[in-house]
């Protein structure tokens, strides 16, 4: 099964997916949209950076490929991959 990763696009949207899916979420992260959760902007950017260290962790431990959820909201992604440097130009 390949890794999914999911970014955080917005409060809501995250808390609506993580009640659908049960999805665990480590403290850290809830403590920290909590502080976040009323800029909409800082909430993604916040979800970019979790989703980039993800990206990383599981490159570092071997995993040759990522499957990410964009949701059809693709800039985050875009982003992602682009701070991950994992697609030649």
């Amino acid at each position: 099964m390949l890794p999914g990763i999911m970014p955080i696009l917005g409060y809501d949207k995250f808390i609506k997916m993580q009640k659908f899916t049960n999805t665990n979420v480590a403290q850290h992260i809830w403590d920290r949209l909590e502080e976040l959760k009323l800029d909409d902007e800082a909430v993604r950017k916040f979800g970019v950076e979790v989703a980039v260290q993800m990206g990383k962790d599981l490159i570092n431990t071997g995993t040759r490929i990522l499957h990410w959820y964009t949701m059809n909201l693709e800039t985050s992604v875009i982003e992602i991959i682009d701070k991950l440097d994992i697609v030649d130009a």
